[in-house]
C-alpha cells in the first residue's frame, strides 16, 4: 500500500474517533419523588452509561429527616449490598442536598438512597433531581486531540498523494505557429 493511502485511512479513521469523542451524549435530566421504604430498605436507582460523562442533581427529604445518598459502579454497589460502604463514588448524608460525579467508562452506575440513622422504623418521601450528562472536559481534550491529528495526518496523505501522481500530459495543448511582426511580408512557397 502507497504511504499517501495509510496516511489518508488513518487520518479518516481518527476524523471519525475525535468526531465521537468530542460530540458528547445528550443531557438527560428528571425531577421525580421516590419511597424508601420502612425497615432495611433502600432505594435504587439505575443508569446505564453509554459514554463518559457526569451524573449530578439535588434531593431533599420531605420531612426534613436525614437520608444517605450514595453513587456507586457495579462492583461497588455488590459490596454495598454485603455490607462494605466504604467503596464509593460519592456519598452524602443530611435532609437536603447535591451530588456530582464523574464517571469515565460506560458501564451500569447506581444511585442509592437509604435511611438515616434512626429513621429506618418509618418511609422516607425524597424529591430527586439528577440530570446525565455527557460533557466531560477530559474527553472533550482527547477528542480534539484525535481530530487535529487525523486531520493533519489526512492532509498529509493528500499532499503526498499529489507528489506521487504523473504531471499532467501535454496532450490537450495546441501548438501554434509564432506570430510573425508586423510589416514583415508573408512568404510565398514555391
Amino acid at each position: 500500500m502507497r504511504a499517501f493511502r495509510a496516511l489518508i485511512s488513518l487520518g479518516g479513521l481518527l476524523v471519525i474517533i475525535g468526531i465521537y469523542l468530542v460530540i458528547p451524549a445528550t443531557a438527560v435530566s428528571t425531577n421525580e419523588t421516590d419511597t424508601i421504604p420502612a425497615g432495611n430498605y433502600f432505594f435504587r436507582i439505575t443508569f446505564s452509561i453509554q459514554k463518559a460523562g457526569q451524573i449530578s442533581g439535588s434531593y431533599s427529604e420531605t420531612s426534613g429527616n436525614t437520608i444517605t445518598l450514595y453513587l456507586f459502579n457495579g462492583p461497588q454497589l455488590a459490596a454495598y449490598k454485603a455490607g462494605d460502604t466504604s467503596s464509593r463514588m460519592f456519598v452524602t448524608s443530611g435532609s437536603t442536598g447535591s451530588y456530582s460525579a464523574s464517571v469515565f467508562s460506560p458501564g451500569d452506575y447506581y444511585l442509592v438512597l437509604e435511611h438515616g440513622a434512626a429513621y429506618s422504623t418509618q418511609a422516607q418521601n425524597v424529591q430527586l433531581s439528577w440530570t446525565l450528562d455527557g460533557m466531560n472536559p477530559v474527553w472533550l481534550a482527547l477528542g480534539i486531540s484525535v481530530l487535529v491529528i487525523g486531520v493533519v495526518l489526512s492532509s498529509l496523505g493528500y499532499l503526498k498523494r499529489r507528489g506521487a501522481l504523473p504531471p499532467p500530459s501535454a496532450t490537450d495543448v495546441i501548438m501554434f505557429d509564432r506570430p510573425k511582426p508586423e510589416g514583415t511580408p508573408p512568404t510565398q512557397g514555391p
